[in-house]
């Protein structure tokens, strides 16, 4: 698992992030889930195995070419889904209300009570 998290890790950068974001977050659901994904990421209170956790998970999410390719019109978010709904089970105590707080700053339509 780990070496699976460091491979995919090589592929976040804030600047991909950023553009996958401008690209796709109309389009999928969990946006808001990814974005404090990444504010837990950004602080400096998370430790450190777990930025390596979150950055795979985010790098997963970004690269097109994964287990299902998001190009696929049924199914291809699905896996990217299942990726940040298991970041967040192991992130969830280090992701702060003020996470949740930017979050709801940049999308104020967004559901982040989970």
């Amino acid at each position: 698992m780990w070496k699976f998290l460091v491979l995919f890790s090589r592929f976040y950068s804030q600047a991909r992030f950023l553009g996958f974001l401008k690209k796709t977050g109309k389009k999928i659901h969990f946006i808001p889930k990814l974005l404090a994904l990444y504010y837990c990421l950004q602080d400096k209170d998370t430790p450190r195995f777990v930025k390596l956790a979150l950055m795979g998970a985010i790098g997963y999410v970004i690269v097109p070419f994964d287990l299902l390719p998001d190009v696929l019109f049924f199914g291809g978010w699905l896996d990217d889904a299942a990726i940040i709904a298991m970041a967040l089970r192991f992130a969830g105590t280090y992701i702060k209300p003020e996470h949740r707080k930017k979050v709801k700053d940049i999308l104020p339509f967004a559901k982040v009570d989970w």
